[in-house]
């Protein structure tokens, strides 16, 4: 119960971030990549956008890094129940 409480507070706290980005990032840009341009729009926009696509790049690395891990650890995990095995059997043996 008590991360349903914490998660209630991370989320207020970033709309209430939101919402003061907003208030403050008014102003409209375009940014230019070599030859193309993008449309004028909010700075906020674009703040906004670089959070999220940070977010899911960070969230993609961490899955992935995740999945290693547990592909290795339950690899790790058989060759002990293997050897496990092995030593129960030359001990009865």
């Amino acid at each position: 119960m008590a991360w349903l409480i914490r998660l209630f507070w991370a989320a207020l706290a970033l709309l209430v971030f939101l919402f003061a980005a907003l208030a403050v990032n008014q102003g409209h840009i375009a940014l230019e990549f070599l030859i193309w341009r993008t449309p004028e729009i909010s700075v906020f926009w674009w703040l906004l956008a670089a959070f999220a696509s940070g977010t899911l790049i960070g969230v993609t690395g961490l899955t992935l890094i995740s999945m290693k891990q547990s592909l290795r650890n339950r690899r790790l995990t058989q060759q002990l129940e293997e050897r496990d095995q092995e030593l129960q059997r030359l001990r009865l043996g």
